[in-house]
């Protein structure tokens, strides 16, 4: 194989990710140490996937972790003090018995007795109702917010794994498009597919613009620039973007634009540019 079949293959990409087998490791070992053109789109690779890892990686709230531990420490202190309350088993409060005489005034200070039981009785199960209320509430707090973080870490997941499968396939080309001489820190790449003619666009590096702007992705066919939508940046846009379809295209660009797009580019406010 030559160097340019080497890089069209999609080998170095699943060398990257881990999913070539150990004679496919080989084979491209070999050919790094052959074509150095093969060594240079491997480093590249190599950067791009870090890149995504990167952006791709969510931090869990710092107070997780407190949370969970304040709750777990309290229960066991409660355990380990006898003051722990199982909502399956209220203990009942004991009945005290009273000894009455035959004459009115022990029948008067019963009464007496049997009432002041009976209100505190009542405000023992009181606070306990309450306080196993308030318990219940909490959990059930901190249960839904667990819940709703586990949700976020899965979506961000299984995005991650549809982009790799986007990534592997044999038939998608690469352009990476570097910043222009306006904006030279700025870096994207779209992935092309040459059978389906299908175009993701990932965001490496682009500045968040403001809230009446918006990128917009242009392919340049027989000299002509191609509406191809536009996209989302931030950390709440999927990294990789699917944009319209495109046959024959020569290269493409991204250009800043009012939002929702425009007919045409605006080229002093060209971003990024690569070619095929």
């Amino acid at each position: 194989m030559s160097a340019t079949s080497y890089i069209s293959s999609g080998l170095i990409e699943a060398y990257v990710s881990g999913l070539a087998s150990s004679s496919e490791r080989e084979e491209l070992e070999l050919a790094m140490a052959q074509y150095p053109e093969v060594a240079a789109e491997y480093q590249s690779c190599q950067q791009d996937m870090e890149q995504y890892i990167i952006y791709q990686s969510v931090t869990p709230p710092a107070t997780l972790k407190e949370r969970l531990f304040t709750q777990l420490d309290t229960e066991e202190t409660a355990r380990a003090n006898g003051t722990y309350v199982d909502e399956d088993a209220i203990p009942e409060t004991p009945v005290r018995k009273v000894l009455v005489s035959s004459a009115w005034r022990w029948i008067a200070a019963a009464a007496i007795l049997l009432l002041i039981g009976s209100v505190l009785l009542n405000y023992n199960q009181y606070t306990k109702y309450n306080g196993l209320q308030q318990r219940f509430e909490a959990m059930a707090a901190s249960n839904s917010s667990i819940a709703s973080e586990t949700n976020v870490y899965r979506t961000k997941l299984e995005q991650a794994e549809q982009n790799l499968h986007i990534v592997q396939d044999p038939s998608m080309k690469t352009v990476k498009m570097p910043g222009t001489k306006t904006f030279p820190t700025a870096l994207a790449t779209v992935y092309w597919n040459q059978t389906s003619k299908e175009v993701f666009v990932m965001v490496n590096n682009l500045p968040q613009p403001t809230s009446d702007k918006q990128y917009q992705l242009w392919a340049i066919v027989n000299g002509k620039p191609v509406d191809m939508g536009v996209f989302e940046t931030g950390t709440d846009a999927n990294l990789m973007q699917k944009m319209k379809s495109v046959d024959n295209a020569e290269m493409f660009a991204v250009t800043l634009e009012k939002k929702g797009g425009s007919p045409e580019p605006t080229l002093d406010q060209m971003y990024v540019a690569g070619k095929i």
